[in-house]
């Protein structure tokens, strides 16, 4: 079994699609380039926590079909999570005593789990659309969201299941609430912070240059 692997994700299909290169025993974070940004981020206008995560909120809308309105939402309610999350009294007496001091407990935003919108997931011979996926470094997540069920779609749904994809479906009610959503998501997206290390950043060089072609 490869260690590496690549799946494409993002509305726009074909060569228009960008993919990822993914890595098994390590998850996916929000720190973790490549991001197919338009045009690089103005890190001097970008300079705090919130505005970057509002920022790559804004990027991964752009790469959900355009007219679709639950990915947009399902992205509010997941980065306003993080939030939350990280607000608590745990949390905060956690990566306080982590960073020394030097860090906010904001800062460790980026170690949440990266959502991968419309991402192509093998399953089978063939791959399946997930409306988000990510990935822990063991397995798939993917998020179904509320909308026609069409008895194709169930049978891709089921075709996922059969692969080892973790298969969470919401209703239009989680997508209203970030509390609500939080319930609905399974353990590796509860103190996502805990093993990292330090905080990183998605807005390094590393991430932010171009990738290669292979």
């Amino acid at each position: 079994m490869a260690e590496f692997f690549r799946i494409s994700y993002g509305a726009a299909s074909g060569e228009g699609a960008p993919a990822i290169e993914l890595r098994r025993g390590t998850p996916l974070r929000l720190s973790d380039g490549f991001y197919p940004f338009a045009e690089p981020p103005d890190l001097i206008r970008l300079d705090t926590t919130a505005s970057r995560l509002d920022f790559l909120r804004e990027h991964l809308q752009s790469l959900c079909d355009l007219w679709a309105r639950p990915p947009r939402q399902f992205l509010d309610a997941y980065f306003a999570s993080l939030s939350v999350a990280l607000a608590g009294e745990t949390a905060r007496r956690e990566l306080t005593a982590a960073g020394g001091g030097l860090f906010a407990p904001a800062d460790w935003s980026f170690a949440a789990l990266r959502p991968l919108p419309s991402a192509q997931l093998p399953a089978g011979d063939g791959a399946v659309r997930a409306d988000f996926a990510f990935w822990t470094g063991a397995s798939f997540i993917a998020i179904e969201l509320p909308g026609g069920r069409r008895a194709k779609r169930r049978d891709e749904l089921a075709r996922l299941t059969i692969a080892g994809v973790n298969m969470i479906e919401l209703a239009a009610a989680d997508l209203a609430d970030a509390a609500a959503l939080a319930a609905k998501l399974p353990e590796p997206f509860h103190d996502f912070w805990r093993g990292v290390k330090l905080p990183q950043s998605p807005f390094g060089t590393r991430n932010l240059a171009i990738e290669p072609a292979r």
